[in-house]
């Protein structure tokens, strides 16, 4: 089962087209080496590496933890990586996978508002429900970690701006 994961995440990673990323920072690893692929958290873990969720969430210090949160903002922003992992205080604490899911598909938080531009509503870009069900599952199981994130702050688009 490992190597057929070790295999399938070397293709993913060779065909998802990377974003810009400081390779330097070592923060891209969305840890779980282990999970069983054919589980909804298996296939959580295979969407957030295709996705790229770390390139945002996750912390350049591996001592943070797995999708803690990021302490510098989104480059062009001043929106922050939020922490991801079920910690009550500083990250998602999240209990109905439903509502983590509709979070991610449509870019709001968990409180129905919406998040900064640079949160992408992942049902435009071809997500289903199953996989934001799968992304929260994986996200549920992975261990709290209490670190606190920066406030964001988003911009705003003027009234009446066409673009």
């Amino acid at each position: 089962m490992r190597v057929r994961l070790l295999a399938m995440l070397a293709a993913v990673l060779l065909t998802s087209g990377c974003r810009p990323h400081d390779q330097s920072s070592g923060g891209t690893d969305a840890g779980g080496p282990d999970v069983d692929v054919d589980s909804a958290a298996g296939q959580g873990y295979l969407a957030v590496q295709a996705r790229q969720c770390a390139q945002c969430h996750q912390s350049p210090d591996p001592s943070d933890g797995v999708l803690s949160g990021q302490d510098t903002p989104v480059p062009g922003s001043m929106a922050y990586g939020s922490n991801l992992t079920p910690d009550p205080d500083t990250g998602l604490d999240v209990q109905d996978a439903g509502t983590l899911a509709a979070s991610i598909l449509q870019a709001t938080a968990l409180d129905g508002g919406p998040l900064c531009p640079s949160m992408l509503a992942y049902v435009d870009a071809g997500m289903g429900p199953a996989e934001a069900l799968s992304i929260a599952a994986y996200l549920q199981g992975l261990p709290p970690v209490w670190h606190p994130v920066p406030a964001s702050t988003c911009a705003v688009k003027p009234a009446g701006d066409g673009g």
